[in-house]
C-alpha cells in the first residue's frame, strides 16, 4: 500500500526509504468492485489499483480476433523455419470456445507445431477438445464407421488484418494501427496494451499521415 501510496520503497535491511517510478499493471479474471463488496479484496487496495480500466472480453466474445492471433503465435514458435494454418485448422480454432482464453490458444498452437514439425496445422494437430468442438477425428482413427457429428464448425469470420497475407512486419504494423485506434489514439496506453515501449509503437505506426 505505501509504495502505491507514496512511491516509495524501503530495502530490506535498510532504515531510509526510496522513492520509485514505476507504473503498476494488474489483470484479473475477478469481478473486483463485487470481491469488495463480498469482503474478499482490501477496498482501500481496489481504489489505489483502479486508476485506468481496461475491460478485455473473453475471447470466445471477439472471435474475430482468432485467426490473427493464431498466426502470430505460429509465427512466433515456429521461428526460421515458417508455419500456416490450413483452413479447416483455421475452422477448427473458430468452433471453440477458449475458456483458458489467449493463453490456451498459444499454447494450442505450440503444442501444434511440436507434434508436426513441417510447419503446416492440421485439424488433427490440435488438442482433443478444439477437435470435438469441430468436429474432427482423432489422429489415427478409423472413420470409415464415425457416425455423422450434429455440431457443425463454426463460420469463419475473415479478418481485414490478414485477408491478403501481409508479411509479419506489416501484420505487426497494422495490429498497431487497430490497437491505437481501439484506445483513441493514445499512444501511451496503445503501447502499454501491445507490451512495447512508446518508440517501438512509433516506429511500427510509421511517419503520421
Amino acid at each position: 500500500m505505501r509504495v502505491l501510496q507514496e512511491g516509495e520503497i524501503r530495502r530490506v535491511g535498510e532504515s531510509t526509504a526510496v522513492k520509485v517510478d514505476a507504473r503498476v499493471v494488474a489483470a484479473t479474471n475477478k469481478d473486483l468492485a463485487a470481491e469488495v463488496k463480498a469482503g474478499r479484496f482490501r477496498e482501500d487496495l481496489f481504489y489505489r489499483l483502479n486508476v485506468v480500466t481496461i475491460p478485455l472480453p473473453p475471447l470466445r466474445d471477439r472471435r474475430e480476433d482468432v485467426p490473427l492471433l493464431a498466426e502470430h503465435f505460429a509465427a512466433k514458435h515456429a521461428g526460421a523455419r515458417g508455419a500456416t494454418l490450413t483452413t479447416e485448422a483455421r475452422d477448427a480454432l473458430l468452433a471453440y470456445d477458449w475458456p483458458g482464453n489467449v493463453r490456451e490458444l498459444e499454447n494450442a498452437v505450440a503444442r501444434a507445431l511440436a507434434l508436426n514439425p513441417g510447419g503446416t496445422i492440421l485439424p488433427e494437430d490440435l488438442p482433443d477438445a478444439v477437435r470435438e468442438a469441430y468436429g474432427a477425428p482423432a489422429p489415427g482413427a478409423a472413420t470409415s464407421n464415425r457416425a455423422p457429428r450434429s455440431i457443425a464448425p463454426a463460420e469463419p469470420v475473415p479478418d481485414p488484418i490478414v485477408a491478403d497475407r501481409p508479411s509479419l512486419d506489416e501484420l505487426n504494423r497494422r495490429y498497431a494501427h487497430r490497437t491505437l485506434r481501439e484506445l483513441g489514439g493514445n499512444k501511451t496506453r496503445a503501447a502499454e496494451a501491445l507490451g512495447i515501449d512508446r518508440k517501438t509503437l512509433s516506429r511500427l505506426i510509421g511517419p503520421e499521415d
